[in-house]
């Protein structure tokens, strides 16, 4: 495997703290979610490090570049807008602390605007108007409130441990629910080729799914948009592979 795969430059979140911790629900909620946290790291890297190397001559790569961008930034939308909309107010319901996720919800609006003009330029962008460098400049606007955010919200959710354990366990499994009640065709075959099994050691089964998921999501809802799954870092097995598009810029 290549030293440039889709563990950097934006870092993945260690879990080796805490994640054998089953004292409470607070640890297994906190691994989670930051295994959540760091497919969404390493579509974003996969992302800024493969946009250079798109071959200009080539609009249907392009096109796909740019549709996997979307699906990107969609899974992004999705999954911010149910902890606002359910998982955040039901840990303020369980610790009776109205505001308590407000600096998480304040961090989502930091690397709002930024973010807004990525996805907007993923939407917008012709193949003959592709610049890779301008779309790495993109990401680059908000990556690092983004990832500051992915890092501090798992900090949040181990302070919990002073809570009902039961309660927070159950405010995370509807949370669960939520996200998978999603578009099957163009998020769930991003969320399985941006999970990585052999991630510290292998000692995770992220997503936990029966044997047979990854086969209905490669060979049924993957066909749709079949060009875009190229550039995960993984395959729908959460195998590591090596990026599709790296190595010397083809752009001027």
């Amino acid at each position: 495997m290549s030293s440039q795969w889709a563990d950097q430059p934006y870092s993945l979140i260690s879990t080796t703290a805490f994640s054998k911790d089953t004292s409470h629900a607070a640890y297994y909620v906190a691994t989670q979610m930051a295994l959540a946290h760091n497919g969404i790291i390493r579509g974003l890297n996969s992302i800024y490090l493969q946009a250079p190397h798109i071959p200009l001559s080539d609009p249907a790569t392009i096109r796909d570049f740019l549709a996997y961008c979307q699906c990107w930034c969609e899974s992004m939308h999705h999954h911010h807008d149910a902890e606002e909309q359910d998982f955040f107010p039901s840990i303020e319901q369980i610790t009776e602390i109205k505001g308590l996720m407000e600096r998480n919800v304040e961090q989502h609006r930091a690397f709002t605007p930024g973010f807004e003009r990525f996805q907007e330029y993923a939407r917008t962008c012709t193949p003959q108007e592709y610049d890779g460098q301008k779309l790495r400049s993109l990401v680059e606007d908000f990556a690092q409130p983004l990832t500051r955010h992915l890092y501090d919200e798992i900090d949040t959710l181990r302070a919990l441990d002073m809570y009902d354990s039961g309660r927070i366990r159950q405010a995370y499994r509807q949370f669960e629910k939520l996200l998978m009640a999603t578009d099957n065709y163009r998020i769930a075959p991003l969320v399985f080729g941006t999970a990585d099994r052999s991630f510290e050691g292998g000692m995770h089964d992220f997503p936990s799914v029966p044997f047979f998921v990854p086969y209905i999501i490669h060979y049924l809802f993957g066909r749709r948009y079949r060009g875009a799954w190229r550039f995960n870092p993984c395959t729908m097995w959460r195998d590591r592979r090596e990026l599709a598009f790296k190595g010397e810029s083809t752009q001027a």
